[in-house]
């Protein structure tokens, strides 16, 4: 759990060092190879024939290379980052160091100079390490495609368009797997054996939540488990964290259930649900209000966030219960209800579109569309929904025809 908390908040420290001293050690194999074989044939091919002072010259231009790119690398995100706050949303500087591109071009940029560091010390009169310095040049010749890959990718970072598809589909993803694990069937979740309450040692956002070690904790307790606190939510010290059926005294296992619920100072992980909602509802706010008054990206949001509630809606949501492999009623989380993700979603879209007519039919189309797909419960929502967006409609006082367009706009029945 803290490792993965590491890569995905750290991201532009933990998996760069991975890779730049993955990339260091293999200088390790390749020059012991190089001094306890040698390879046969004379002449050899042009590619491994080299001599001391062109090898040495070699190596320091590789070297000299790799660290002037991965500085230029950093400025690049530095001036993306930049943009990327002013221009569309400060949150999204946590995706960009996230980013695998960004990782990986850091990482080899990095792992490139220390391996040609380590082959050039080892390179003299009595060895030129041909199998070794062949390596750095590959290296070399990957960074390069690599540093194309990622201005590729750093060109798209500053669309809008772009960066909103990138976060819907991650959204959609996180809503999916929450679908997936809906329960088959209701199951009675005994809490009146929970006993003792444990507190948060520290103040902060619950980033994840596993509930596979919770559930595996219950079970060999023989006892049940209920989780206050869910991904997104912000914890103060001393708040409850969960209450729990053994005793207080079991400190082993009080601190086991500390761990699968994981704090950290600020928002960003994987698996938050609300994260990602509000990165899009933060772009889309934006632009709606009058210092920037681009209604169109905020349809792209609206449109984007109609797809990924397309199987929530459809096929609804799990229940906030787990059980054992026997059925057995052992952890009780809690969970994000239809209602929750569409008030979520919808409501702020359609406070900021008052007076914008574009904005608000397109919201219209939005219901309809999901309207079209959803099961009978859903449905009820959505009506709920269209109701709330005539009657914001209409305190803006638009003129008669544009009321009525957006009445007809709503094809489905409106609860009254």
């Amino acid at each position: 759990m803290k490792f993965r908390a590491f890569v995905t908040l750290n991201g532009m420290l933990g998996v760069p060092a991975a890779i730049a001293i993955g990339l260091w050690l293999l200088a390790v194999p390749l020059v012991w190879t190089d001094t306890h074989f040698t390879i046969v044939g004379d002449p050899l091919p042009f590619w491994l024939a080299i001599s001391e002072d062109t090898a040495r010259s070699l190596l320091t231009t590789i070297a000299t290379a790799a660290i002037t790119t991965l500085s230029m690398v950093y400025s690049i995100m530095l001036v993306v980052f930049t943009l990327a706050a002013g221009n569309i949303a400060p949150r999204l500087l946590q995706r960009f160091s996230r980013d695998r591109v960004n990782q990986v071009t850091s990482g080899l940029l990095g792992g490139t100079f220390l391996y040609s560091l380590s082959v050039l010390r080892a390179t003299g009169p009595d060895l030129r390490p041909e199998l070794s310095i062949a390596m750095a040049f590959l290296l070399a010749a990957l960074s390069v495609l690599q540093v194309i890959h990622f201005v590729h990718s750093v060109s798209r970072s500053v669309t809008i368009d772009a960066e909103v598809v990138k976060i819907s589909e991650q959204l959609e993803r996180q809503i999916n797997a929450l679908v997936a694990e809906t329960d088959a069937q209701h199951v009675d979740f005994d809490e009146d054996r929970l006993q003792t309450s444990l507190k948060a040692a520290q103040s902060g956002y619950v980033t994840t939540l596993d509930e596979t070690a919770l559930l595996s904790l219950a079970q060999h307790n023989d006892t049940y488990i209920a989780v206050r606190v869910a991904p997104g939510d912000f914890v103060l010290s001393g708040q409850t964290l969960a209450v729990v059926g053994f005793g207080g005294d079991d400190e082993k296992s009080a601190c086991a259930v500390r761990d699968a619920i994981n704090l950290q100072p600020y928002r960003g992980a994987v698996d938050d649900i609300r994260f990602s909602v509000r990165i899009l509802l933060e772009i889309a706010l934006r632009a709606l209000s009058p210092g920037v008054n681009d209604s169109f990206t905020a349809v792209t949001c609206a449109d984007r966030i109609a797809a990924a509630l397309v199987k929530p809606v459809s096929d609804g949501l799990r229940g906030d219960v787990r059980s054992d492999e026997n059925g057995v009623a052992r952890l009780k989380v809690p969970g994000l209800s239809l209602d929750d993700l569409l008030n979520m979603t919808l409501h702020p879209l359609r406070q900021a579109a008052q007076g914008n007519i574009l904005m608000l039919d397109h919201l219209g189309v939005v219901l309809n569309s999901l309207y079209e797909v959803a099961g009978p419960d859903a449905r009820k929502l959505l009506s709920s929904h269209g109701k709330a967006l005539l009657q914001t409609a209409g305190l803006a006082q638009p003129i008669r025809s544009d009321l009525e367009f957006l009445q007809r706009r709503l094809d489905f029945k409106v609860e009254d």
